[in-house]
């Protein structure tokens, strides 16, 4: 069944650090639909107007393959950090994505052991197997040190943004609206600061079901 979503996104400064002069502030982004329950794995990307600070460490995050899927099937990391790909099936995957932000291969395996792919330019990665047409994953690179996904109950909380000016974007591999077509300016540091975003297109349905066979652009 469609759905429509409402995005409502409230910025305030919930709190301010101890640090004598850190004027840190918080945010919180709650996806909430027209009808039935929060939508969870909402991509949250704060993207702030001035240069945003430099990482500190190389982060790594994990997408397995579980059941003919990408587990989980999108995964959300800062410009630069690795992404390791086991294999947790009785079967040989071989990763692959021909997307511009990264272009790579990984041979024929059956390991739980691979070496990682990093990612070095911001972008939309799809990810795909050779050998399995059905599993499609989604990895989202942000240059901004301010990203999540939303929980089970619709929100994400983001923490440290310095008052400024922000625009915050949401993605969703079931998403219809255009990319950009969400994005919205917030400033962080004045109070009770929000905006509400209300999609327009309803959501594509579902379209991982282990091992159907379906053409690339379908997702």
């Amino acid at each position: 069944m469609w759905q429509k979503l409402a995005l409502c996104v409230t910025a305030s400064t919930l709190l301010a650090l101890a640090g004598a002069n850190s004027g840190a502030a918080e945010l919180q982004v709650t996806v909430l639909p027209a009808q039935g329950p929060p939508l969870a794995g909402v991509v949250v990307d704060v993207v702030p107007q001035s240069p945003a600070p430099a990482s500190r460490s190389a982060a790594r995050a994990i997408m397995d393959q579980h059941d003919l899927m990408f587990v989980p099937d999108t995964v959300v990391i800062r410009t630069g950090a690795t992404v390791e790909f086991p294999n947790s099936d009785n079967v040989r995957h071989q990763v692959y994505s021909f997307s511009p932000a990264k272009n790579f291969q990984l041979s024929l395996y059956d390991s739980t052991q691979h070496a990682s792919v990093q990612f070095d330019k911001a972008g939309l990665v799809t990810v795909g197997c050779n050998i399995h047409d059905a599993m499609i994953g989604y990895i989202y690179v942000t240059d901004s040190p301010w990203f999540g996904q939303t929980a089970a109950d619709g929100s994400v909380q983001l923490h440290g943004l310095p008052p400024g000016h922000y625009t915050v974007k949401v993605w969703h591999a079931r998403l219809r609206d255009k990319a950009g077509s969400l994005d919205q300016s917030v400033e962080i540091g004045t109070a009770n600061a929000g905006v509400t975003v209300r999609l327009r297109q309803p959501l594509k349905s579902a379209q991982h079901n282990h091992g159907s066979s379906r053409q690339w652009e379908d997702y």
